[in-house]
């Protein structure tokens, strides 16, 4: 998507400071938000009481997108280490490895990681998506004590893996979703995912994020997929935790 498709939403007649300061940083255009639909702008991004979401101007699309962690503790039980993700990056109980998440999105499972120990990398190139991860991260972290422990763990950083893999530490986990396409239904019904193709695309790259992931993992690799999508390199995995939709290949270094 390209700048002139995104704006920035101007909800009173004068910007307010974060307005102003999200346009400086994304040198993104400001409208007031009246004016969006007469310019035919495809997404807008505007702070509210929710703090700062994405809107797609679309008829039938879902509303706006923001990034919430709080939804995702309660996804963090008493059995969450039974849970594929946590089985395919290799936490037990007594070890929570480093990881770094090298294509972070709207953070869920850098969110996910965190909250049960272990310390996270969240690396996101989009500067759009990192600057929606970035305000999810500041509004849970004013949550309370227990939230701010959780993201403290948390590491975010705007780049692309590629680039930086090279000047990276070492770390024992190096996670990898890279956005497999998926059937325009699902799509839409996935808020998250929807807005993210429409607005990045999909991944092509998936095998040059494989090859720097060696020069960063010295335990291991994990790569999301489609459940029954092709694997990412013509290696073969170590192993693989099969889930309804998706699956988690890893490649085991040692």
């Amino acid at each position: 998507m390209t700048h002139q498709q995104l704006v920035i939403a101007q909800l009173n007649r004068i910007p307010s400071t974060l307005e102003l300061a999200l346009q400086i940083r994304l040198k993104l255009p400001l409208l007031p938000i009246s004016e969006i639909e007469e310019k035919a702008v495809n997404f807008y991004l505007r702070f509210d009481e929710y703090g700062l979401g994405l809107q797609s101007t679309t008829k039938k699309a879902p509303g706006s997108l923001y990034v919430d962690f709080k939804r995702l503790t309660k996804r963090v039980g008493d059995s969450v280490l039974q849970q594929n993700l946590f089985k395919a990056i290799g936490a037990r109980k007594g070890k929570r490895p480093g990881i770094v998440d090298a294509t972070a999105g709207l953070g869920t499972d850098s969110f996910l990681f965190a909250a049960i120990g272990c310390h996270v990398l969240a690396i996101e190139r989009n500067p759009i998506v990192f600057a929606l991860l970035e305000d999810g991260s500041n509004r849970f972290l004013r949550l309370g004590a227990l939230e701010a422990e959780i993201i403290e763990r948390i590491e975010l950083c705007q780049a692309n893996f590629l680039e930086a893999a090279e000047t990276l530490e070492s770390t024992q986990v190096v996670y990898l979703d890279p956005m497999f396409p998926t059937k325009n239904k699902i799509a839409k019904a996935k808020k998250g995912m929807y807005y993210l193709q429409e607005l990045i695309g999909s991944s092509s790259n998936d095998k040059e994020l494989l090859e720097a992931a060696y020069t960063v993992a010295t335990e291991r690799i994990v790569v999301k997929r489609a459940k029954n999508s092709p694997f990412i390199s013509v290696k073969e995995p170590s192993i693989s935790f099969r889930g309804s939709s998706s699956r988690y290949d890893v490649y085991l270094l040692n």
